[in-house]
């Protein structure tokens, strides 16, 4: 909590109120093996939530984390066997903890993992620019109406950092399934608010599974914890899907080519 350095960095899961699992991201775990890092440690869930997928929830938060710190690779030492290895770990070594025990060290790498378990990770077009080209693919043959903007948008966000727009792709088994966009303006004659979740998009094969559900909250916290926002706000015609994932109507504005739209709103997270 007080390092200005990026790690070690803690992480907790919360539901309702309730701390769930954890895990924390180290510069070191062991002292055999100072050479490579960093290192998750610390991962536990409670015992009611296991079987449930968390485990894999948190590793894939912790690579993903790896990743915006600028790291290739993260490494875990454990006793346990098969457990890793079937959510995308592979045995690099044997160390030795502190008293002497010999344990098993696993390594994954932060630049591949698109799904863990089958479950979608979340990324921005900034963190795998690999996905350009297919992601150009993607929004032409899914949702042309709309392609110029998007990939305008995309390309844009391909040089931002913590500036808007930015474009967050849904990827498993590394294919898009999904994406979304956060933009400094809606194409609205109120322009007193920012920013704006829009577009979102979810394979009409992928629907049903909560995925845009995952996609609303991740923008609540890119736009809290990134951008220091408050609020976050989208425009839609949809009635009832929204208000169902807490956001608030707080009335009608025009587009600029003067159809009429709601405005919604939520508070976004850190």
């Amino acid at each position: 909590m007080k390092t200005e350095d990026g790690l070690p960095r803690f992480y907790i899961a919360v539901q309702n109120g309730s701390i769930i699992g954890t895990y924390a991201l180290l510069r070191n775990d062991l002292i055999s093996r100072q050479d490579v890092f960093p290192w998750l440690a610390c991962l536990y869930v409670v015992p009611e939530f296991r079987g449930q997928k968390m485990g894999a929830k948190l590793l894939q938060h912790a690579l993903q984390e790896s990743r915006k710190l600028g790291h290739d690779n993260l490494y875990l030492c454990t006793d346990l066997d098969g457990y890793y290895e079937k959510l995308g770990w592979s045995y690099f070594t044997n160390g030795y903890i502190f008293n002497g025990t010999e344990m098993k060290i696993y390594t994954a790498p932060t630049s591949t993992i698109t799904s863990i378990d089958g479950y979608p990770v979340i990324q921005s077009i900034k963190e795998c620019p690999e996905h350009r080209d297919a992601f150009i693919t993607y929004i032409s043959e899914s949702w042309p109406a709309v392609k110029n903007i998007v990939i305008a948008q995309m390309e844009e966000s391909l040089s931002t950092a913590d500036a808007l727009p930015l474009t967050f792709l849904m990827l498993r088994n590394n294919r898009i399934i999904g994406f979304y966009q956060l933009n400094e303006q809606e194409y609205l004659v109120r322009k007193d608010l920012s920013p704006w979740i829009g577009p979102l998009f979810i394979d009409k094969d992928e629907r049903g599974q909560a995925f845009g559900a995952l996609l609303l909250q991740h923008a609540r916290k890119m736009a809290g914890s990134r951008l220091g926002a408050a609020k976050v706000y989208l425009t839609t015609d949809h009635i009832r899907y929204y208000e169902k994932y807490g956001f608030r109507e707080i009335g009608l504005s025009l587009f600029d080519w003067g159809r009429p739209s709601k405005i919604y709103e939520h508070d976004t997270l850190c």
